[in-house]
């Protein structure tokens, strides 16, 4: 119950301090509002305070409690749904991040097999490739290392333009040169051959026109030079007669040399000293070259002793295809020279026979055009033999050289005719001679100018038992001039099969 003001002061107890009464029944009256709060029946003069305030503590923790409890709890649900969310949110972007985790590897996969692949045969490709260029012009290791080998086999230690003499006509067996023996002509030799080509232009004293050329064919059938650019960048090799002495090779060594020519023939000689004093002593001089047989040897004593008698009795013997021996017996003075002649051992006259000329030493001929230009060049040439000409194809040039009847040309008397083709001049007498009787009408001839030249001249006679006109035939060529003067019967012009 509330405390009545009713006094001005209280005091308070065992204490000397007091209060006004008004502030007294405004904590008493405090007191018991806080009693009730706290759910109690407020007793008059019993101080119920410190209950008061435990009651009501605990009331208000409890409510606090339940309050947090109840916020936790949503907070809980909150927290509950959120991480339900961003769980689900993880695991979608999880499986996304997985499946474009996967996309990307099997593509990087994909791309490192293909590039592997491709480095393979790229590898591949640099290491063996021949067929062609790997990249632009460059070409593989193999590639360069054939042409490396090409290259040592071709040059064989020779020079550009070399002339080098070979027992074989095949190309194959002369790599880095080009035949000298059949004036070959290429329109393109500076393209195909240009190391050869170059050659030629810097040096003036191996060229000639093309007059010359020809001229020196028919002159002498062959011609040591070439002729450049008769077309722009043409190339026309020399012709060398290849059944003709050439010298193929010559060298000295020290006081001895040799010549080897490309028949086969070899010549050599060389100098010794003639000893100061008289001796006995034999010497064996061995040739630089074995010869197929002991050769001839020739001395020549340069002496100054005078004496025949002595200076004779220096000479060889026993001569072999290897060398010969002598002795220094008489001869004093400036010394000897000698000379052996005879064909060379393992070269007879008959090997020795193809001239080439060293036209590359970089490898084989730029492209296989050129390659196949190259070769057939050579096909199709005969030897000088006709050795590698088959008998049937030799009988097919034989019949085309034969006459052809179902066409001809009758020539008027005392009139020149010009051979329109190679053909043959025959001569066929009428019937008004009889070989009995002989010509019945006094005399009669066949008179024949070829070229301005007589070349046949038959007389006949009347009367002359079995003097009869003969019937003649003979071969002309394409351009020749034909003047025919007769009296009895007809001069024909029959052209060569082989003439259409």
């Amino acid at each position: 119950m509330y405390v009545e003001d009713k006094e001005d002061k209280v005091f308070i107890p065992q204490t000397k301090h007091t209060v006004t009464a008004s502030d007294y029944n405004q904590i008493k009256n405090e007191i018991q509002s806080a009693i009730e709060l706290a759910g109690m029946e407020p007793e008059k003069d019993v101080i119920q305070f410190p209950a008061a305030i435990k009651q009501l503590t605990e009331q208000s923790g409890a409510a606090e409690m339940e309050k947090i409890m109840a916020e936790g709890t949503k907070q809980v649900g909150l927290v509950t749904a959120a991480g339900t969310a961003q769980k689900t949110a993880l695991e979608t972007a999880a499986a996304e991040q997985v499946a474009a985790v996967e996309a990307a590897g099997t593509a990087q996969v994909s791309k490192v097999q293909n590039e592997g692949s491709e480095q393979v045969s790229a590898a591949k490709n640099w290491a063996s490739k021949t067929d062609g260029p790997v990249e632009e012009d460059l070409y593989s290791a193999k590639k360069y290392a054939q042409d490396a080998a090409q290259s040592a086999q071709n040059s064989r230690g020779l020079s550009i333009g070399q002339l080098v003499w070979s027992q074989s006509s095949l190309a194959k067996d002369n790599p880095g040169a080009l035949p000298g023996w059949t004036g070959e002509y290429y329109e393109n030799g500076k393209t195909l051959f240009p190391d050869l080509y170059n050659f030629v232009k810097a040096h003036s004293e191996l060229q000639v026109t093309k007059t010359e050329y020809d001229t020196a064919l028919t002159l002498f059938g062959a011609c040591p030079k070439y002729v450049v650019d008769e077309v722009e960048g043409s190339l026309r090799l020399p012709k060398y007669a290849s059944n003709k002495r050439q010298l193929v090779k010559k060298e000295v060594i020290g006081n001895d040399w040799y010549a080897l020519y490309s028949d086969g023939w070899l010549e050599q000689g060389g100098y010794f000293g003639n000893p100061s004093t008289v001796g006995t002593t034999a010497i064996t001089e061995t040739f630089l070259k074995s010869y197929a047989t002991a050769p001839t040897v020739l001395f020549g004593n340069m002496s100054h002793r005078k004496t025949a008698a002595y200076d004779s009795e220096h000479y060889p013997y026993d001569v072999t295809a290897n060398g010969f021996t002598h002795e220094n017996v008489q001869p004093q003075g400036q010394g000897t020279r000698w000379y052996a002649f005879g064909y060379a051992a393992d070269t007879p006259m008959e090997n020795i026979m193809y001239p080439w000329i060293v036209s590359f030493t970089a490898a084989v001929p730029a492209s296989t055009a050129q390659a196949a230009e190259f070769t057939g060049a050579l096909s199709g040439k005969a030897n000088m033999d006709l050795s590698n000409v088959p008998n049937a194809a030799k009988a097919a040039l034989l019949d085309l050289l034969a006459m052809d009847t179902s066409t001809w040309a009758t020539l008027v008397k005392d009139t020149d005719f010009v051979a329109p083709s190679a053909g043959w001049i025959n001569y066929y007498p009428s019937n008004n001679a009889d070989a009995t009787i002989g010509i019945s009408t006094g005399w009669s001839n066949c008179f024949i100018r070829l070229d301005g030249i007589p070349v046949i001249n038959q007389c006949y006679y009347s009367g002359k038992n079995g003097t009869n006109a003969d019937s003649f035939s003979f071969f002309v060529g394409k351009g020749q001039t034909v003047r025919a003067t007769f009296t009895v019967g007809t001069v024909y012009f029959y052209p060569c099969k082989g003439a259409k």
